[in-house]
């Protein structure tokens, strides 16, 4: 009898100690990553420029549910919030011009489940036979 209750004593603790041994996977939380950029990089008065916002959550482009508006800057000042276009595969895109010189500002507002993230582009609108400062 002894010998019965040893060996269920022992299966007991053999298999309480191997339930401590197991680790749990703890997934990280996905941060919300957002890039902005121009095409063309140099900006000049009344040509056409293309801001684009690449939006991820983790490594997956975020294409659905994301808000993303542009927010743009004159010298200091906003002008206002403007809706870019969605092509799919996490990208945003905002076609403008500008009609006057000086240093201009693009933030790419976006909200994706909890998080918001604002990424800001400064670039300078020059006139095109102005040269870019050194």
């Amino acid at each position: 009898m002894k010998k019965i209750i040893i060996i269920l004593i022992s299966f007991l603790l053999i298999g309480c100690s191997d339930s401590g041994t197991k680790q749990q996977k703890v997934e990280q939380p996905k941060t919300l990553d957002v890039s902005i950029e121009s095409n063309p990089k140099k900006v000049l008065l009344n040509e056409t420029v293309t801001f684009t916002a690449v939006v991820k959550y983790g490594n997956v482009a975020i294409s659905k549910d994301a808000e993303v508006q542009f927010e743009i800057i004159e010298n200091g000042v906003s002008i206002g919030m403007v809706s870019p276009k969605h092509l799919g595969e996490g990208k945003y895109v905002l076609d403008t011009k500008f009609f006057e010189p000086g240093e201009k500002q693009v933030i790419a507002h976006v909200d994706y489940k909890a998080l918001h993230e604002m990424p800001v582009l400064a670039f300078q609108v020059m006139n095109g036979e102005e040269e870019e400062p050194f």
